[in-house]
Parts: structure tokens; sequence; C-alpha cells
């Protein structure tokens, strides 16, 4: 006998065995919006420290120039990739979704407020604390970090994180699509 789970489960990975395609049509902008994204705050980070607006080292930056970095990168996150974004995504949605059969669209379910905590990024934090180990930055103080030691740091603890729980993840991906059911 069926349960309700089972069922969504049957009907979400017939889902996305019919329509793949599309699905790889919506990581592939992800994967484009995120590279653009990455490459718009290191840029704007660079300029900031190249106009000295924002000291190179870490230990001589202030509160106000803290804020000032935080919304200049809200500023061009939003117009360089933020608009693009929502209006290629809504268009693509909005056209694919219009075009399925009635059978394939989902009914509108009611979510509940869930109460999650931030694992991912208390992993980021601990794999962070092993990469300034493993570099010999443990006991450099932070007025000898430049900004991009910093930041390069924090994006290189994202990427282990990503690889390390990403590959197995994918896997299982791939598993869960093709196992019948």
């Amino acid at each position: 006998m069926n349960t309700d789970d089972e069922m969504m489960e049957t009907v979400g990975r017939n889902f996305l065995r019919k329509y793949w395609k599309m699905n790889l049509v919506f990581v592939v902008l992800i994967v484009a919006a995120l590279a653009e994204a990455l490459l718009v705050f290191l840029w704007v980070l660079t300029d900031l420290q190249t106009l000295g607006v924002i000291q190179t080292t870490l230990g001589l930056l202030s509160v106000g120039q803290i804020i000032t970095l935080i919304l200049h990168l809200l500023f061009w996150e939003i117009i360089l990739v933020g608009i693009w974004v929502i209006v290629v995504a809504a268009l693509v949605y909005t056209k694919w979704y219009n075009n399925l059969p009635d059978e394939d669209k989902f009914p509108k379910r009611e979510r509940g407020r869930r109460d999650e905590g931030d694992a991912f990024g208390f992993l980021i934090g601990i794999t962070w604390l092993i990469i300034i180990w493993f570099t010999d930055r443990w006991d450099v103080t932070f007025n000898a970090w430049t900004v991009n030691d910093w930041v390069y740091s924090w994006l290189w603890a994202v990427f282990w994180d990503l690889l390390i729980i990403g590959i197995p993840v994918l896997l299982f991906f791939i598993y869960w699509i093709r196992k019948k059911p």
C-alpha cells in the first residue's frame, strides 16, 4: 500500500525524468548566476581596494568600510546579477509551466513554517578553521592578513564543502532518478 509520501516521491521522480531538459536549463541558469555573482563580488572587492574606499589589510578595516563594502556589493549584485536572473527565470518558467499538460501541474500545497539551523554555515566555519590551520595562518594576526587572503580562504572553505557534500548528493540524486518504483 502506498502512502502519500511514496506517491509524491514517485510522481516527483517521474516528473524529473520526463522534463530533464528543462531541469538542465534551470541548473545551467543557476550555475551561470552563481558564477557571475562570484565574479561581481571579486570585481567590487578589488575595485574598492584599488580606489582606496576600503583598506587592503584586514586589520585596518573599520565598521564603516565594511558597511560601505556591503552596500556596494548589494547594489552591484542586484544590478548585474539579480535583475537578469529574475527576468530570465520568470520568463522561462512561466512559458514552460503554461505549456505543461494539466496532469503534470502540481497542486498547490500549504507549507508550514520550519525552524532550521544553519548546519551548512557551521560546516563552512569549521572547514575555514581547518584551512587556516593547514596554511599556517592560525597564529598570524588579522593585521597581517589582506582582505583577499580572508575572502579566498572562505571561498576555498565553501568549495571544499560543496565538493565533499556535492559528489555524494549528486550520485544519490542520479541513483534516485534512475531507480524504478
